[in-house]
Parts: C-alpha cells; sequence; structure tokens
C-alpha cells in the first residue's frame, strides 16, 4: 500500500476517533423527528406497550446464538398477546455492525410479517455506537456513521416525540457509546417535557433512555446518569423506561419512586447484578455455568385513564414473574409518587434462616473438569425472595478463620495500595467471610430448597463450622445460624 493512502487512511482514523470522543456529527443533522400523534383504535382496552431492552445481538451471521433465539422468541409472544406500541430501549447490537443490524432487521420483519405493525418507540443504547476495532472491520464508529445506521434499520430518528391516544412518549437517545456525557442534548429534551406537560398535565410523560437515571431504580447506582436524573426531577409526572443496567426485574428495587417514577426493564440477553460477590456480578452456579441467561425479562404495559400498570413477563414465555406494578392516578401528585419509594425497606422483614445444626462439604467436577468444594445447606425463607447468604468460618472453639481472597476460578484477588482492584502487581488480602447471590436470578419458582455454593479454593480446611446469614434484597439480614461441617 501506498504511503500516501497509509496516511489518509491513519488520518481519517484519527479524526473518528477524536469525532467520537467529542460527539462529532461530521454533518449529519436528521437526528430529531417532528412531534407525531397517533391514534390507536383499543375498543375501550388499555393502550398496549411492550417494553424490551438490552437485545444485544452479536455480530454474526449465526442464527443459532442465545441473543437471537431470545429476541424471536419474545417479539412473538408480543406480537400473540398484542401490543399497540413497541418500546426498545438501546443495545440492540453488542457492537453495531452491519451483521448485527441485519440480524435485528431479519428477525422483526419475519416476525411481523404483513400484519399491522406496533408503534415503534427506539433509542440508541451505547454498545450500538462501538465497533470492533479498525483493521477487524475497516469502519471508524463516529456518532453520526452509528446514527445514520441506526435510521437505515430502524427507520427511526435517534429523538423523537410521539403521542399515542393524547399519551407522550419521548425517546431520548444516548448521543454516544460513552457512559456519563452521553445525553447532553438537555435543551431539546427540556422543551419536549414542558410542550408535554402543557399539552396533557394530568398524564404521566413516558421518558425513554438507556442509561438510568443515576440514584433512582435497581442498577443505578453501578450504572446511572446523572445528567438525566438532573433533568427528570423536575417533572413529577414522568414516568422514565431505562435499561443498560441487565439488574433484574424481579427485586423490588427495579421500580423507584420520589420526585418522579422510574423503572428498568433487565435484558433479553443475560442478568448482570452489582458486584461484590464471590459467584460473581453475573452469577454462575457451582460447576461455573452462569446462571444468568436462563430467565430473559421483559415489560408489557397496559395504560388506561388513571393507571398504568406494568407487568413483568419471562421474556420468551410471556409467563407472569412476579405482580405488577400499578401507577395511579393523579399522576406526579405526592399520593401517587408514595408507593413505591425507599419506605418500603422499612416495612420490610428480614429472612429466617432454618434451625438446622449441618451442612454439607462434597465435591463436584466444573464444567472445566477441576475438582471443586461444595457447602450445601436448607435455604432460608423470605416475604418476598432471599437475595444472598454471607458465610463465614469458625474453628473448633467457634473462633473466625482468616483465609486468602481468590475469585470464583481460584486466582488471588489482588489490590493496590489504595485498596483498589488490580490485574497485577499487587498484594494479598485475608479476608473473613464470603458474600454469594442466591439462585433468585433463575426465576422465583425455581430456587432450591437447598443452597448450594461452591467455596474458594482457599477456603480454611481446618474449619469445624460454618455461620451462615441470609439476606434478602432490602439488605435486611437473617439471625445467622451456626453449622457444623460434615
Amino acid at each position: 500500500m501506498k504511503k500516501a493512502v497509509v496516511c489518509m487512511i491513519c488520518i481519517v482514523f484519527a479524526l473518528g476517533i477524536i469525532g467520537a470522543g467529542l460527539g462529532l456529527h461530521f454533518g449529519y443533522s436528521k437526528k430529531y423527528d417532528e412531534t407525531k400523534t397517533y391514534t390507536v383504535e383499543t375498543n375501550g382496552a388499555p393502550l398496549r406497550v411492550a417494553v424490551i431492552s438490552d437485545l444485544q445481538l452479536p455480530d454474526t451471521d449465526d442464527k443459532n446464538t442465545h441473543q437471537y433465539e431470545s429476541f424471536e422468541k419474545t417479539l412473538s409472544m408480543l406480537k400473540d398477546k398484542g401490543m399497540d406500541a413497541l418500546i426498545i430501549g438501546g443495545d440492540f447490537t453488542d457492537i453495531g455492525s452491519k451483521k448485527a443490524w441485519k440480524s435485528f432487521k431479519e428477525i422483526y420483519d419475519r416476525v411481523m410479517g404483513e400484519d399491522k405493525k406496533p408503534i415503534p418507540l427506539y433509542i440508541l443504547g451505547n454498545h450500538d455506537y462501538w465497533l470492533s476495532n479498525f483493521v477487524d472491520c475497516w469502519e471508524i464508529p463516529t456518532p453520526a456513521t452509528m446514527q445514520k445506521r441506526f435510521t437505515k434499520y430502524t427507520g427511526e430518528l435517534p429523538y423523537s416525540h410521539k403521542i399515542i391516544n393524547g399519551y407522550h412518549f419521548i425517546c431520548w437517545s444516548s448521543s454516544n457509546g460513552s457512559y456519563d456525557k452521553c445525553n447532553t442534548n438537555m435543551q431539546w429534551i427540556k422543551a419536549e417535557l414542558d410542550k408535554a406537560t402543557a399539552d396533557s398535565p394530568d398524564k404521566p410523560i413516558f421518558v425513554i433512555t438507556h442509561l438510568n437515571p443515576m440514584g433512582t431504580v435497581y442498577g443505578s447506582d453501578d450504572w446511572g446518569n446523572q445528567d438525566i436524573a438532573d433533568v427528570l426531577k423536575d417533572y413529577s409526572n414522568v414516568i422514565s423506561i431505562s435499561g443498560h443496567s441487565h439488574y433484574s426485574l424481579i427485586d423490588e428495587r427495579s421500580i423507584w419512586q420520589d420526585s418522579f417514577t422510574a423503572f428498568t426493564t433487565q435484558s433479553l440477553d443475560y442478568i448482570e447484578i452489582e458486584p461484590g460477590k464471590f459467584n460473581t456480578s453475573i452469577p454462575k452456579d457451582v460447576y461455573g455455568e452462569s446462571m444468568a441467561d436462563d430467565l430473559p425479562a421483559c415489560l408489557y404495559m397496559e395504560i388506561e385513564d388513571g393507571r398504568v400498570t406494568v407487568n413483568r413477563l419471562e421474556a420468551n414465555t410471556g409467563k407472569e414473574l412476579k405482580e405488577p406494578w400499578v401507577i395511579s392516578a393523579p399522576f406526579g401528585s405526592s399520593e401517587s409518587l408514595s408507593v413505591y419509594t425507599d419506605a418500603r425497606k422499612e416495612q420490610n422483614t428480614a429472612p429466617v434462616m432454618p434451625a438446622v445444626s449441618e451442612a454439607v462439604i462434597s465435591d463436584v467436577v466444573d464444567i472445566e473438569d477441576k475438582l471443586q468444594k461444595v457447602i450445601s445447606f436448607t435455604s432460608a425463607s423470605d416475604d418476598d425472595f432471599v437475595h444472598s447468604y454471607k458465610i463465614s468460618f469458625k474453628d473448633a472453639d467457634k473462633n473466625i478463620i482468616e483465609f486468602e481472597e481468590v475469585d470464583y476460578n481460584g486466582e488471588p484477588v489482588l489490590y493496590d495500595e489504595n485498596g483498589n482492584q488490580v490485574s497485577e502487581n499487587g498484594n494479598k488480602k485475608m479476608i473473613t467471610e464470603l458474600l454469594y447471590f442466591s439462585d433468585f436470578v433463575l426465576g422465583l419458582d425455581n430456587m432450591s430448597e437447598t443452597t448450594s455454593l461452591r467455596l474458594p479454593v482457599s477456603y480454611p480446611q481446618n474449619a469445624e463450622y460454618a455461620e451462615i446469614t441470609a439476606i434478602d434484597s432490602w439488605g435486611a439480614e437473617s439471625k445467622s445460624v451456626l453449622c457444623k461441617l460434615k
């Protein structure tokens, strides 16, 4: 290749990287759609709005992937159930590639066929702005490029405002693939919210973003965006719908109320929850297999005068996961905003550990053919569900035993001098307890009566007892039980 050509490619590539970092759009001005009004004949029934998010279709032609199958089954289920509008809350794709977008279009067109299509309410997520490295794909993922691709395959613009049967839906896409300053068009969203409030002061206003408003729903403290929260806090009749975090809809913290209402959407791909547990934020079973992709979930809203009912469904089947959330009029009032607040924590009842005296340690062979030690005991009970367990080990005199911290694969966990985890050149750490997620990510009907948890390779072999505490999703702890190990 001639030097001039190489130099030109390098310059274009560098400009693309700079543009992506700064959010430049290189002349792509068609980002905002004018407000559109729709009338759907419901024959007196509620307006039906399906909500899915985080499809994360991979960069492949393979039609047998988990993501491909999950989207296809879920869309088919929702079509059979009936939907007047469809919200897709971003991350259609894993890395925004043409192959992934073609998979989306192929599945959508085949499932929906020639039948009447639901009104689209779509936004871009951070993954939709990414691509693999330049040498592999020969593309530069500027925001403009990826927004054009979104429009090409969905027919939608990144920012839109639609009124359906008098209800306002505002689609506020991420502006780039970052997590922080990716909702930069604040003046636009405020103007649209003001118009919606003036037009329908007594109705909810639905705002769709990919990232959670910071400090609201389960997962927003880890994955939320403060700019979104700063805007929405001034509009009490807003119902915020967001994705991104993949946190479980089974957890009641997935809906939040204070200055407005917010709920999250989980994912059609896999569940991810907070860090800090031994069996990882994408929970694994004792064999090392992921439990996180067994229960994709979605939402199905029924909107009517005076009430919004939010049904939580198992995505592929349509089975109800738990009782629906109900948001009632007068929307935006203190009365309406008082149902799903943090005060629920004070009304919560702690789990109960059974009065058992023994826990069993046994062997399993994991998916890598390695021998692993497993502790098993009778599961705790709760008025909702047991979210996690805490375990410490004691010697014959019932003194707590320290042991080295390792990860699920048995590798030492290393820390720098500031206490931050590092991948190498760090210091090992001694710990006195382990935290685990329970198996709630499999669905409440599938939680086992016996809890089995993989032990770290460093667990103290001289332990005579395990002290076990159950913890619910609000952080309430059971009374601990001391179990003789056998």
